[in-house]
């Protein structure tokens, strides 16, 4: 069996890091759009945010780079549902039993169904536009093995007006569209994964080009963010424009997410322990996504976070609401550095052990399959 590619697993991981951190801003940042602050620790968010929110792009990229190269597989799709499954089905159990949740809680009829129903319940919004980008996987990679350079260039082009660049100029909101997030954004990124795959881009033919890419592309979107929010102030009407530069389907947020694409594409990772680490680690990251994100985990880890840390002086939550402090922006940046590693190291290792028990329950199956 062919080895993972270890610089794109290594690429899945850090984006999914990426993930957790906008995550954590969210906490912060959550009502920034409304207050319009412009202060030291609203910049450092700003910019981190600028550098991070690129990720699920990244993250969607490389599947239609490497499922536009592959047959279509039930098999590997009913697996995903069944990861998530464990842990809508699961968490909640976990909590009641910790005190966290009543009983009365999680056995409510609506709670239960979204739990056995997750991808139609958007339960997470991620999963459900992933399922269905997944579904409609053969079609697409049909179409790419199918067309020719020119016919799917429009046919990008098209899609990429539409999506992306017409909402990207607009100060008013479309009524279609969603931000980025939703599956037919994902079947944007899925198509231009597989154009990827099959063509490339020359102009992304060496890594500093990649990087220079990403980094410009992350540069201009904190510039303009911070330009909007100043600016948001004096007019109102750009309180909704103020937004767009942080929605996925943005110009600049996919022209970031190719870059950080392409830097890790001319990456090599020598060392083979290395590569075999990151391959060992990588399949384990989704499980952060679901563990963290979970409908009665995600508004309570950073309470929780905060609490676990605050012996060591790292609480955001006393950092962001407190009195000036000229070294503010530095306590805010150790706790998000802190708590983002706790978390991310803490729920990969859930679902590493998550993995076993399904690896251990497949091996079980096949050998009661082939005795009988």
């Amino acid at each position: 069996m062919k080895k993972r590619q270890a610089n794109f697993e290594l690429l899945r991981i850090i984006a999914m890091y990426m993930v957790v951190i906008l995550h954590y801003l969210n906490h912060y940042v959550g009502s920034l759009f409304f207050d319009l602050k412009t202060d030291g620790l609203t910049i450092t968010a700003v910019v981190l945010e600028s550098f991070c929110i690129v990720a699920v792009n990244a993250y969607v990229l490389l599947s239609g780079y490497f499922l536009s190269a592959r047959p279509f597989s039930l098999r590997r799709l009913v697996c995903l549902i069944l990861q998530v499954l464990f842990y809508t089905i699961l968490i909640p159990v976990l909590l009641a039993f910790l005190g966290v949740l009543s009983f009365s809680e999680i056995l409510d009829p609506y709670r239960v169904w979204n739990s056995l129903f997750p991808v139609q319940s958007g339960h997470y919004w991620f999963v459900s536009a992933y399922v269905v980008m997944a579904l409609f996987s053969p079609f697409l990679n049909a179409a790419l093995d199918k067309l020719e350079k020119k016919q799917l260039e429009l046919a990008l082009a098209g899609l990429l007006v539409f999506f992306c660049a017409g909402k990207s100029l607009s100060p008013l909101q479309f009524a279609t569209d969603r931000y980025g997030y939703d599956f037919g954004w994902f079947l944007v990124l899925y198509l231009l994964g597989g154009y990827l795959q099959k063509f490339g881009l020359p102009f992304m033919k060496s890594a500093a080009r990649g990087w220079a890419v990403y980094l410009g592309s992350a540069g201009l979107i904190a510039a303009l963010e911070l330009l909007l929010l100043w600016a948001g102030k004096y007019f109102e009407g750009l309180r909704y424009y103020a937004s767009v530069p942080f929605h996925y389907n943005f110009l600049l947020c996919l022209t970031g997410a190719l870059g950080l694409f392409y830097g890790f594409s001319h990456m090599r990772i020598q060392r083979e322990r290395l590569a075999d680490a990151i391959r060992w680690l990588s399949p384990a990251v989704f499980g952060v996504y679901l563990i963290h994100e979970q409908a009665d985990v995600s508004l309570r880890w950073y309470g929780w976070l905060n609490a676990l840390t605050a012996p060591l002086g790292l609480d955001a939550t006393a950092v962001t609401v407190g009195k000036e402090d000229p070294f503010r922006v530095l306590w805010f940046l150790a706790a998000l550095l802190v708590q983002v590693t706790i978390l991310f190291v803490c729920c990969a290792a859930v679902d590493k052990l998550r993995g076993l028990l399904f690896a251990r329950i497949q091996k079980r199956m096949r050998k009661q399959k082939s005795s009988v």
